[in-house]
């Protein structure tokens, strides 16, 4: 059973055209797993759930994924195929979250992401997150790097409070400001300029350009996150230069990857791009 994998499980219990519709993955927050099954395999629930339950013995809710990050409080929709409670704790690079993603958004998946961009911050450096979520670039940052102050804006009330949660459980209240509210209105009368801004909303980064640029500092990193088809990805890369360029700013692409997949041969790509002010 150690090694066995959910198709291996399945097998015998299941009709082999239906094994291979299971989509790849799952994801385990805390002590909640989320998976995506769908509605034509939902016969083959009560054996996922035991799959589940000989595997992954820490696990005690299991939701199912029943409609993508939607909504300006950017939440899915789940329902609960096991257990009950929602709420749980993350653990990544030290740091705990608590979290209840059916009420806000948080993924594992950009662990490794958070990681990375935490490594390129500066001693001294001011960051903004936008769309900060529970916190969890915020407070990685904090934690691994040495900025002198980092402001994270969540528009969703629910992320809000466990973000401010969190930011007392990981005791960064002394770099880690959360404000409530929305992007657009609130980012325009925070004080000053930042070193380095991300946009962890791939869905609609785009929308918020012109309010990250008058805020960054000329020679400052913006960590733009979208949603790209593997082929389109080139074109996507010199759209969002073009646009900024439009808006009267220069613009050089330091990095890109992807980090993530969204759906087949569509992925989540993040841009690291230097900003300069004419």
């Amino acid at each position: 059973m150690e090694r066995m994998t959910l198709k291996d499980y399945l097998k015998g219990k299941a009709r082999d055209s239906d094994i291979a519709l299971l989509r790849r993955g799952f994801e385990i927050i805390g002590d909640v797993m989320i998976i995506d099954l769908p509605e034509q395999l939902m016969y083959l629930k009560d054996d996922i759930v035991e799959w589940v339950r000989l595997k992954h013995k820490h696990v005690r809710t299991i939701l199912r994924k029943t409609g993508e990050v939607s909504g300006e409080f950017r939440v899915a929709r789940y329902e609960i195929i096991y257990g009950g409670e929602t709420e749980t704790v993350a653990k990544e690079h030290g740091c705990r979250f608590r979290v209840d993603p059916t009420k806000a958004y948080y993924t594992v998946k950009l662990s490794g992401e958070r990681e990375r961009v935490a490594r390129l911050v500066k001693d001294g450096e001011r960051v903004l997150v936008m769309f900060a979520g529970v916190g969890p670039y915020a407070i990685v940052i904090a934690k691994l790097a040495h900025p002198s102050e980092v402001i994270g804006v969540e528009l969703n009330p629910e992320a809000a409070r466990y973000f401010r949660e969190n930011v007392k459980t990981n005791k960064v209240e002394n770099v880690v400001k959360v404000v409530e509210g929305d992007v657009r209105e609130v980012v325009p009368e925070l004080d000053g300029t930042f070193d380095r801004i991300l946009m962890p909303a791939p869905y609609n980064a785009g929308d918020f350009l012109d309010i990250a640029l008058k805020k960054i500092r000329s020679g400052g990193t913006l960590h733009f996150y979208t949603f790209s088809g593997e082929e389109e990805i080139d074109n996507k890369k010199e759209e969002i230069v073009r646009k900024i360029e439009y808006m009267g700013y220069n613009a050089r692409i330091l990095f890109w990857r992807e980090c993530g997949n969204f759906a087949p041969r569509v992925n989540r790509y993040v841009l690291d791009i230097e900003i300069l002010k004419p």
